[in-house]
């Protein structure tokens, strides 16, 4: 074994314990991301008809939290999730310090994992960004790394991920003022804009922006549909996106206030008849947890600017997908048959301008 793989071995393993009656997620990242660990957690659990145990290392380890630029918070306990919190220190230990790239799992796998003893050996690290079979070959005791960003890794269990991700634990008062102004069946539309972190070099390259020019499409569209309520705009750098939309008519800011749980954004998203997303795990589970028959979802494609990355299993299939980059808009209005509501390229592959 090579030294680096020697130290990969000694963090994976050092004093860390597994609870082996159930299946254990290693939750990473902000909400959008853990909500798709939890929802894969749920659906092996529910399989193997074993407890979904939670280790929350990421968040509390502090060497971790020194290594990254920006404070994280564990978020699945805004809602009734049905996870098991272990008691014991030992059982919140690092798998890794943080999410590491794909190759070094697969690395992991290859290598190392199949040599090492006890609880270290049950790791399963999903080898691409795609939907990974393997999965249901886990067996109990076993923790799980990853993205995990496909509705294919809870195909089972949706019904139940949906129903407990909108029992939220202690919903403000605020959010519950907010579901009696955006009901749904009102004809309200959403359009979830990301911007900040976005727009720094690094993650642009990876992530790319959704232009103005995307949503104004979008809207057109669901309009199109028979969507005609008022519009609301939910950002995460709301003021210089309702600068940015200058011109666009009628637009209704959410204006969270501070510390608003971002589960109960999400659950707004989610109430809207129609929703506009941005390419981001936050707009992701705003359309799928409100997922309804009759209600459109407009996505940005590509959903990611690195090509290698593989997003073929992350859309639902019904989902309407448009280019996010600026084009000229045609003049018209706009006609959307209804077998062209898919996740397929709408003005290229059904020749629909919008």
């Amino acid at each position: 074994m090579t030294r680096g793989a020697a130290v990969l071995a000694g963090e994976l393993t050092r004093g860390r314990r597994v609870m082996q009656d159930g299946i254990t997620i290693y939750p990473v990242e902000r909400l959008g991301n853990q909500l798709f660990q939890y929802a894969t957690g749920l659906e092996q659990a529910r399989r193997l008809q074993v407890p979904l145990y939670v280790n929350r290392a990421f968040y509390l380890e502090e060497a971790a939290a020194k290594r990254r630029v920006y404070s994280l918070d564990y978020q699945l306990d805004a809602f009734d999730s049905g996870i098991v919190d272990p008691i014991g220190e030992e059982y919140h230990r690092p798998i890794f310090y943080g999410l590491p790239p794909i190759r070094t799992v697969e690395s992991f796998h290859r290598r190392i994992g199949s040599r090492l003893p006890g609880p270290g050996s049950r790791i399963f690290g999903e080898r691409s960004f795609g939907y990974d079979p393997r999965i249901h070959d886990v067996v109990p005791g076993t923790t799980l790394l990853g993205f995990f960003q496909s509705w294919r890794y809870c195909t089972t269990v949706v019904e139940e991920v949906r129903r407990r991700m909108t029992a939220l634990t202690a919903p403000s008062a605020w959010y519950a003022a907010m579901c009696e102004q955006l009901r749904p069946g009102d004809g309200s539309v959403v359009l979830n804009v990301r911007r900040s972190d976005y727009l720094l070099p690094r993650q642009r390259a990876v992530h790319g922006v959704a232009t103005r020019s995307y949503y104004e499409r979008s809207l057109r569209l669901v309009r199109g549909l028979g969507v005609t309520g008022p519009v609301y705009v939910m950002s995460e750098a709301l003021d210089d996106v309702m600068r940015e939309f200058e011109g666009i008519p009628d637009l209704v800011p959410i204006q969270p206030p501070p510390g608003t749980d971002p589960m109960e954004l999400i659950l707004l998203l989610a109430r809207a008849d129609a929703l506009v997303a941005a390419n981001s795990s936050f707009s992701w589970w705003g359309g799928f947890l409100g997922e309804r028959p009759g209600r459109p979802v407009v996505a940005p494609r590509p959903w990611f600017t690195l090509k290698r990355i593989d997003s073929d299993d992350l859309l639902m299939p019904d989902w309407i997908t448009l280019d996010r980059e600026d084009h000229p808009d045609p003049a018209g209005a706009v006609s959307v048959p209804a077998q062209a509501r898919s996740s397929r390229p709408l003005d290229s592959e059904e020749h629909i301008r919008v």
